[in-house]
């Protein structure tokens, strides 16, 4: 364990928070969030426990900031490239079909992001200050808001309050997808003996498509959102 020196500076501060956060990202790609332990991050941080808890309340506290993190980086890197592959000419059924394959891929290729929101509601949004659950909301808000922003563009279509509310859906649907598509070693185990079971066993990115697919038509052509 290396020896602690307390950070001096917020540049030194942020550095430090970011080792931690860089860590945590780094730990996800090998365990789920109910393996990743306070006290194993600490020590492949290089510091002691207690020295992490300066930087973040809790576990929790550092694994919604990775989440913020990783949502903003989304949209950052997905919003265009995902405007320039739908045909703002083409049909609603087209584009429909464009988005959610787009999309779903673009989600699939981040596990990370998809792991810490299937995790979010039940696990990281407990043993939290009011701070940092303050915090982390403002945060989501921000990035829902920047989502429910580009479904509008890609369906004009859309009013705020249907692209608001979709935003908030699809969050959710990847979260419950990303549970049910991901089985604990029981359940796979049953899944791959029985082939009567093969309609239960869907792959991520597919379950998502054809979710997104159902819930992007139905925001488009369905009733008004109830308020």
């Amino acid at each position: 364990m290396t020896p602690f020196q307390r950070a001096r500076s917020d540049e030194q501060r942020l550095v430090r928070r970011q080792n931690i956060l860089r860590t945590a990202a780094e730990m996800l790609a090998e365990m789920p969030v109910s393996a990743l332990s306070l006290n194993e991050l600490s020590r492949r941080v290089g510091l002691a426990k207690s020295n992490v808890l300066r930087y973040f309340e809790s576990r929790e506290a550092v694994l919604l900031d990775l989440l913020e993190e990783s949502a903003r980086e989304f949209l950052d890197e997905v919003g265009e490239p995902l405007r320039a592959q739908v045909d703002p000419s083409a049909t609603l059924d087209a584009r429909t079909v464009a988005v959610a394959s787009g999309a779903a891929a673009a989600f699939a290729a981040r596990p990370m992001l998809c792991e810490l929101l299937s995790a979010q509601a039940g696990v990281l949004e407990h043993n939290i200050s009011v701070d940092v659950a303050t915090r982390y909301k403002q945060g989501a808000r921000d990035s829902l808001l920047g989502f429910a922003a580009l479904l509008r563009h890609l369906f004009p279509e859309l009013d705020r309050p249907r692209s608001e509310q979709g935003a908030n859906l699809v969050i959710v649907m990847i979260g419950g997808l990303w549970t049910h598509c991901h089985p604990a070693p029981a359940v796979r185990a049953v899944y791959d003996a029985d082939p009567s079971f093969a309609f239960m066993d869907t792959k991520f990115e597919d379950a998502l498509r054809g979710s997104l697919c159902v819930l992007l038509a139905g925001l488009v052509t369905g009733p008004a959102p109830l308020t």
